[in-house]
């Protein structure tokens, strides 16, 4: 499971068999060093069983076949390299699966002289996937990742000679352990799933001095690492049968002995055959004809006619094997009642864990299944059944929408009171409040993202914006300041005006408390007004550095714009901008005029 070199954690239903080949070639010249031709090709065939659901072991034999200009022999072959593995996993959120692998390798000896010798190394990883489809069907993503260690015992398979890069690529003898990262994502289509990789291997131990290259130079651990990025494509519009064709390009052009060398392009080709060996969908339908023995007419003067012998009908019966999987994240689903309506049939419930199916002996013909699951909507098939088999079907089911839950409470001094609350959002509904509730109100409304404004008679206007989930209980408490009988803000024309300068701390852009209840009544303002975009504009005294000035009216604009924010007003709603001192409404001459120039308008630019 997974792609070309990154695994998967999402191991599957529990009784699947795969059966896996995979091909790899390139050709190229230059590797791994200069002005030597190289052409590999290597075969990997595999296979892995999941006994459990949180469980898979595998096993894989490679053979390599490489022909070098500068090796000796030119041709060398890799034969007998296997890995046995044990994959353990599990979902530990709806999406996220997350466990750890390991993988015992087996390397074959090489050469002559060093047939003998074996070699042996482990391979520890963590894997993690998570299908981006439990947030949102529209996005078909999975994302996977791999960390782990690879140690690697092949640098013991030869002892009687040095052999340069050319023949340590063609045996695939490493001299130093390695991190290995592995990251990618897929996009699973109807039919054909691409995908990306990044892969690095890097070696460890390496000392300060460096690895040597080919030609005697010093290089870095980091330089010479083993580093791809790799693009393909799975193909599953057979059923069963999965086809992967793939590019892997390399990232690193630098060699160093005793660490893989990174060919600049590989290309693969494979195929794999699942088998579910806890099926019991599959039916065979065996014909039986039985025969009558007829007894012989006795001797007669009247001639009589024997009846031809009565043949067996071909059965007029059919059956539906099928899975039942939701629409959004593709997982099997247990329980669901499958009915053949009119048909006078008991419904079948699908399987844990496979989600699969298998009906009745139903009449050949057109028949129609339904499928019902609580939380989920009715789903009904039609199909055409032929005589003496059985069809396979996937069914998927839509989640029902459960509605949020909003329970909405307004006081003032604590006490309840009278005020209007509205939300828009995926559905815009109103609700009204009492001073005399003696509980919070409640209403259910469509999940999604809104906008609630709350509104009373003597009370200054609030606002705040929620996200909430199907089926998700949201509790809104508004705690609600009295209107001031003097009144600091008014919307004039195209600006809200100010009685009085929005307060802050000398030289700075932080807004002091007492300036407080006058932004809680431009607060009430936006949220009554309803105005579509407002422009908060900053400015100064031309006391100090122009830019500094400049910089300080910018600073207390979005100042003013992020206490607003907090507040609950859309950030889409508002615009901050500063111009220092260029733009003064009174000479900057004396203190009075100085403490003019130091504001903060606000512009309505969108009703």
């Amino acid at each position: 499971m997974g792609l070309l070199r990154v695994a998967g954690a999402d191991l599957g239903t529990r009784g699947l068999l795969r059966f896996s080949a995979t091909g790899e070639y390139f050709k190229n010249g230059s590797f791994p060093v200069r002005d030597a031709e190289n052409t590999r090709t290597a075969g990997t065939f595999a296979l892995a069983y999941v006994p459990f659901e949180f469980l898979e072991v595998s096993a894989s034999y490679t053979a390599a076949s490489n022909t070098n200009s500068r090796s000796s022999p030119n041709l060398i072959q890799a034969l007998g390299d296997m890995t046995l593995g044990v994959r353990g996993t599990r979902e530990w959120i709806p999406g996220l699966w997350a466990g750890g692998e390991l993988r015992a390798l087996f390397f074959s000896g090489v050469g002559n002289q060093d047939l003998d010798r074996a070699a042996f190394g482990l391979s520890p990883r963590v894997l993690a996937t998570y299908d981006l489809r439990r947030l949102d069907s529209r996005l078909p993503l999975r994302a996977h990742g791999n960390l782990g260690l690879i140690l690697d015992g092949t640098g013991e398979l030869v002892s009687s000679a040095r052999l340069n890069a050319a023949e340590e690529y063609a045996l695939n003898v490493n001299r130093f352990n390695r991190l290995g990262l592995g990251l990618g994502v897929e996009a699973p289509l109807r039919g054909v799933t691409p995908f990306l990789e990044f892969n690095l291997h890097y070696p460890l131990g390496v000392g300060g001095d460096g690895l040597v290259a080919p030609d005697g130079q010093t290089v870095s651990a980091a330089g010479a690492a083993y580093k791809t990025f790799n693009l393909g494509a799975k193909v599953t519009a057979v059923r069963d049968v999965t086809f992967s064709v793939g590019a892997e390009f390399g990232l690193t052009r630098t060699v160093g002995l005793g660490v893989p060398a990174t060919p600049p392009f590989n290309l693969f080709f494979g195929a794999s055959y699942t088998v579910d060996l806890l099926d019991r969908g599959r039916t065979r339908v065996v014909e039986t004809v039985r025969e009558r023995k007829v007894d012989a007419p006795e001797p007669s003067r009247t001639v009589q006619t024997t009846p031809p012998p009565q043949t067996v009908q071909a059965p007029q019966t059919a059956q539906v094997s099928g899975v039942v999987r939701d629409a959004q994240t593709r997982q099997a689903l247990a329980g669901v009642l499958v009915t053949v309506p009119g048909a006078g049939l008991p419904p079948v419930a699908t399987e844990a864990g496979s989600g699969r199916f298998l009906t009745h002996q139903l009449p050949a013909g057109p028949v129609r299944l339904a499928a019902r699951k609580e939380g989920y909507r009715l789903v009904e098939h039609d199909l055409r059944l032929t005589a003496g088999e059985t069809s396979t079907v996937e069914l998927l089911m839509e989640a029902e929408a459960r509605p949020a839950v909003f329970t909405v409470s307004t006081t003032s001094q604590k006490k309840p009171v009278a005020a209007t609350v509205s939300f828009q959002g995926p559905k815009s509904q109103e609700l009204s409040t009492s001073e005399s509730a003696s509980a919070p109100a409640k209403l259910e409304l469509p999940a999604g993202r809104y906008v609630v404004n709350v509104t009373g008679k003597g009370f200054l206007a609030q606002t705040r914006t929620v996200q909430v989930a199907d089926g998700a209980a949201q509790e809104l408490s508004f705690e609600l300041e009295p209107e001031p009988k003097k009144r600091l803000a008014e919307v004039k024309e195209d600006r809200i005006e100010l009685a009085e300068q929005i307060q802050f701390g000398t030289g700075k852009a932080v807004i002091l408390p007492a300036s407080y209840p006058l932004l809680a009544q431009v607060v009430d303002l936006l949220v009554r007004g309803g105005f579509k975009r407002v422009r908060i504009e900053g400015h100064t005294d031309n006391q100090g550095d122009s830019a500094a000035n400049l910089q300080l009216s910018k600073d207390r604009a979005q100042a003013v714009a992020a206490h607003l924010i907090k507040a609950g007003i859309d950030a889409a709603r508002l615009e901050s901008e500063g111009f220092g001192d260029t733009r003064p409404i009174a000479p900057n001459l004396t203190p009075r005029g100085r403490e003019l120039n130091r504001r903060v308008e606000l512009l309505i630019v969108e009703r």
